[in-house]
């Protein structure tokens, strides 16, 4: 299944941030309001629900990219289940 124009947009700037990079501005904007994405002393963090939204668009996409963070952010996590992102390049 082809992923809409928004969904590929939106799948984009989140890989983009879990490999370390700094999606555009807008991207960023986005995920940010729907809380896929927070930032804590300087540092961002993909939260949970941004996690649910890379696996469910990958899947529809045919990818899979999984962090091996993932697993044990949700076992040490506090019921948040945030995970620490890469530094990203500006």
């Amino acid at each position: 299944m082809a992923l809409s124009r928004t969904q590929s947009r939106r799948l984009g700037g989140i890989i983009t941030l879990v490999f370390g990079e700094t999606p555009p501005e807008e991207v960023m904007r986005e995920l940010y309001s729907m809380e896929m994405v927070e930032s804590e002393n300087n540092r961002l963090y993909l939260t949970s629900r941004g996690i649910n939204e890379k696996n469910r668009l990958c899947t529809l996409a045919g990818l899979v990219i999984r962090q091996s963070q993932e697993e044990r952010a949700f076992r040490r996590s506090d019921g948040k289940g945030k995970i620490l992102l890469p530094a990203s390049s500006s």
